[in-house]
């Protein structure tokens, strides 16, 4: 069965609730989605993957970038072009 967005392809930056879970329907609808992570936690996030956090990034595939670095940014850039 063919989903309608499975030739869509989704950069997730999003980190509070509504961000990622918007995107989990994009990703329960086909779209292929890369969920982009920070490469040190901010203050207030945990490292723990718990229930909450696997069924937010469900089917999502994931990386993390340091943005706060050119070779990080370069690499964003690539990916959304």
């Amino acid at each position: 069965m063919s989903l309608p967005l499975e030739h869509i392809t989704v950069v997730d930056l999003t980190r509070a609730r509504s961000g990622p879970t918007a995107v989990r329907q994009l990703a329960d609808m086909g779209a292929s989605v890369i969920k982009v992570e920070a490469r040190q936690l901010e203050e207030g996030d945990s490292t723990a993957i718990g229930f909450d956090f696997l069924n937010l990034h469900r089917n999502k595939r994931s990386m993390t970038l340091d943005l706060k670095h050119p070779r990080g940014v370069e690499v964003l850039k690539r990916m959304v072009v």
